[in-house]
């Protein structure tokens, strides 16, 4: 399951980004052909999340039915 890994690395850029601030919502685009199941994402993200400013925050996402990329769209902090 590589969204394991893609989460990790989307919830330090989301950690780094805040800046100490409490992250409460993510936006995620995820391309049709970017092979990966926003189901196991969504999981992951509340997994990888535990312990950190992004704990506990919406995570929404947009599926692109023409794209190829997984990308932050938005992010809001408190």
């Amino acid at each position: 399951m590589h969204e394991l890994g893609l989460t990790t690395e989307l919830v330090a850029i989301c950690v780094e980004h805040a800046q100490g601030r409490r992250v409460t919502r993510v936006q995620l685009e995820i391309g049709a052909r970017a092979a990966v199941m926003p189901d196991a994402l969504r999981f992951c993200f509340d997994v990888v999340s535990e312990g950190t400013v992004v704990e506990g925050a919406l995570l929404e996402i947009v599926e692109d039915e023409d794209g190829h990329d997984l990308r932050i769209k938005e992010m809001e902090v408190a």
